[in-house]
């Protein structure tokens, strides 16, 4: 019996263990890669290009087209005629009961300039999509990154309020017995108690935000949300890491290599071509076709009988189109056409401004997030060593429980501004990486 409880307690653990997986910061980001949701719209948006620059390849290239027709006659059409000149008419009736027709059509185009425009088109948006997969990846390993810092920042929050309670129940505990021993207030003892309901309400609210941070990750991640995720990195080591990471701020910022620029100049590539097919409107087409046709008359319903009769054509003709005057449409779309890329080569001069001072602005907030985290960590171990000096003041009757209580306050005040320091710090360590299209793998 006990054998059996122990192979089935080994199955429990062994099935937990199988229902959770353990990521470092490098590995979400690994797994989000494959996994995520966005990457996998990205990638089926760049088949989707490669599709419609076959579509459009195909137009100029030879087409081919088969039709058949086969017809049972119920009643034959004729005319009514005189045909003696006797006043008597008589009817007279065309075709075969049963007839049949095939037809085969090649087509070629010689030329159209819309035609060539629109093979660059096509592969200016399968290059659209591509830049677009890759600003998705950038924007997925930035966005994995602050979840992780968040999820990690809930983990770090919840164990430090399970020691906060761990201290506050025994002081709580503690201040009970001397108060039952008269020697200090009820009052005293009181607001530690009240101290204490406030740290465990806090705590178990801590909890729930650290579930609701894990299940972003895993969101972002592309990693089932019913699943447990155990964070493998440190919460200071990442940010000590974040602080090595400075040689990033030394590097010279180039806005032509960042997807954003990118992305824009691949739109003015489109907004050129655009112009460019309104210039082709002027020019002629050109195409060739041959049509080979067959038909079949005969009195019977097999129409391949000897009494059937077949009427062969085929012919070989050329098609060109010659736009002569438009009424100036033609020349207003143009015009139109100009406007749209000019406008395109604006945005993307501002753009270019704008991520140079980004780029400025962020260097700037990186390092003043690394340094107040510096002096966060600092106040911490100042508050935390008033906090334990009060109490010993109070135990040795020479403090007050309003200094004791501000103590406290002003302990777990230190801590939340230390866990904001650290999420400042790594989000703009992220971000940096973005804007540098480098992304650290820690």
């Amino acid at each position: 019996m006990k054998k059996s409880i122990f192979l089935l307690g080994a199955l429990a653990l062994s099935f937990a263990a199988s229902a959770q997986d353990k990521f470092s910061l490098s590995g979400a980001r690994e797994y989000a890669m494959e996994h995520a949701y966005g990457m996998q719209i990205a990638e089926l948006e760049i088949d989707r290009a490669k599709q419609i620059y076959r579509q459009n390849l195909a137009y100029g290239l030879p087409q081919v087209s088969a039709t058949g027709q086969y017809a049972y006659n119920i009643e034959l059409g004729g005319f009514v005629a005189d045909m003696n000149g006797d006043g008597v008419l008589e009817t007279l009736v065309f075709g075969t009961d049963y007839q049949a027709q095939g037809n085969l059509t090649v087509s070629q185009l010689v030329f159209d300039g819309s035609y060539v425009v629109g093979l660059m088109a096509a592969k200016v948006l399968k290059d659209g999509a591509a830049l677009n997969a890759e600003k998705s990846k950038a924007e997925l390993v930035r966005d994995v990154a602050k979840a992780y810092h968040m999820a990690l920042l809930s983990e770090a929050s919840v164990a430090v309020l399970e020691a906060n309670v761990g201290y506050l129940e025994s002081m709580k505990n503690e201040m009970q017995k001397m108060n039952a021993a008269g020697f200090v207030s009820k009052a005293d003892a009181d607001q530690v108690e009240l101290n204490y309901n406030t740290v465990v309400n806090a705590l178990n609210y801590a909890k729930g935000q650290s579930k609701v941070a894990k299940m972003l990750l895993k969101l972002q991640m592309g990693y089932p949300v019913e699943r447990e995720v155990v964070l493998a990195d440190e919460l200071d080591q990442l940010v000590i890491g974040a602080a090595n990471a400075s040689t990033l701020t030394t590097l010279s910022f180039d806005p032509s290599q960042t997807i954003d620029y990118q992305v824009m100049a691949n739109q003015i590539a489109g907004a050129e071509l655009q112009l460019k097919n309104q210039y082709m409107q002027f020019l002629p087409s050109l195409g060739v076709s041959y049509q080979n046709n067959i038909q079949y008359m005969s009195p019977e319903a097999n129409i391949f009988s000897d009494a059937a009769v077949d009427l062969p054509t085929s012919l070989v003709g050329g098609q060109i189109s010659i736009p002569l005057f438009s009424s100036g449409n033609r020349l207003a779309k143009v015009a139109e056409a100009k406007i749209q890329r000019d406008q395109a080569n604006i945005g993307l001069n501002q753009l270019e401004q704008a991520l140079i001072m980004q780029h400025q602005n962020a260097t700037n907030e990186y390092f003043r997030a690394i340094a107040d985290y510096l002096a966060q960590k600092k106040n911490v171990e100042l508050a935390k060593t008033i906090r334990n000096q009060r109490r010993r003041e109070f135990e040795e009757g020479v403090g007050s429980s309003t200094e004791l209580t501000q103590s406290e306050t002003q302990y777990q005040q230190a801590l939340q501004s230390l866990f904001l320091a650290a999420q400042t710090a790594l989000d703009k360590q992220a971000e940096l990486e973005y804007l540098m299209n480098k992304h650290t793998q820690n």
